[in-house]
């Protein structure tokens, strides 16, 4: 059965789009940051009062920053807001000042490169010796998973985090009876996401619904063929895409939806190789205009701010 759009498949980002990771990924990020900068034998910044929630971020902070694109992958983002805040430290005695001094507003209108990335970053503010890659991934994963989870991942005990892991605050948007429904109408569903596979088969298969998805591409196929290609594969390369599309339909004929302008452009550069449509869902963001904006921007033929919105889009 073909919709209105000639619509075959539709392909989903996982985080913020099919599950809600505001209290999870989103925070694990902020506690990423935190612990980072205030424990180790040489904290770079004293640690902040004791309180339960991290000091130096807001989650309005970490969308603001992803806004910047090139930081879908959750590890860069925090690299990226790492070493931008050690770029600012100079003076800095406290935690308080170091919140004080940052302005995600200032640095997006001094740096126009978009999408910014890592790599436009470190051009930007110089590369920082005190931001390492493998120390972020450790404690990021600590937070994330919790102890049992890490365990069976990762094969190792948390150093950081002894907590249980943020992943179980984790909500699912697209319910199982509108996947299901979606399925019924003749459409194909796939994944594309940044999540490693690990992390993406556990929670669909925590929400029961691992059977309803033919095709998932991770960060696991992204950084396999990154290493036999010798590039960067990560959204908003149109890769991930590009993979789930074709194992869903020969000639793509889908949908993409995503929750940032990066999804938004590998989708639209995918257009080169499949018939594809970007889907901007903007709902899960702080401030929900600011989102649609940017998607707006960068080109999204189409937005939903409900799940069911899709429906009329199909019809």
């Amino acid at each position: 059965m073909k919709t209105t759009l000639g619509c075959d498949a539709i392909i989903f980002d996982i985080d913020n789009v099919l599950i809600d990771t505001r209290t999870s990924y989103l925070d694990t990020i902020r506690w990423t940051v935190e612990l980072f900068l205030t424990e180790g034998r040489v904290p770079i910044v004293p640690r902040p009062p004791k309180i339960r929630t991290p000091y130096f971020l807001h989650a309005g902070d970490v969308e603001a920053f992803k806004l910047l694109g090139g930081f879908n992958d959750d590890w860069d983002c925090c690299y990226g807001i790492l070493t931008y805040l050690i770029s600012i430290k100079q003076g800095v005695r406290s935690a308080e000042e170091l919140r004080k001094k940052m302005d995600l507003t200032a640095l997006a209108q001094a740096v126009k490169e978009r999408p910014l990335g890592v790599s436009g970053l470190v051009k930007h503010l110089g590369r920082s010796t005190l931001v390492t890659v493998e120390r972020i991934r450790r404690i990021f994963q600590e937070v994330y998973l919790g102890p049992q989870l890490l365990m069976a991942c990762e094969k190792r005990k948390p150093q950081s985090w002894k907590k249980r892991g943020l992943i179980f605050r984790e909500k699912l948007i697209f319910r199982k009876p509108l996947l299901e429904q979606l399925k019924g109408m003749g459409l194909k569903l796939g994944i594309a996401t940044g999540r490693s596979r690990f992390e993406a088969i556990y929670a669909l298969k925590r929400f029961g619904i691992r059977e309803l998805f033919e095709a998932i591409t991770t960060m696991d196929e992204v950084k396999k063929a990154e290493r036999e290609q010798g590039r960067s594969l990560r959204k908003p390369n149109p890769f991930s895409v590009i993979q789930t599309a074709k194992q869903l339909c020969a000639k793509g004929n889908c949908l993409y939806i995503g929750d940032l302008p990066d999804d938004v452009l590998a989708a639209n550069r995918a257009k080169k190789e499949i018939s594809i449509r970007s889907v901007g869902f903007p709902a899960m963001a702080h401030d929900t205009a600011i989102a649609k904006a940017a998607m707006q921007t960068t080109g999204a033929d189409i937005l939903i701010e409900k799940p069911r919105e899709i429906l009329h889009h199909l019809k």
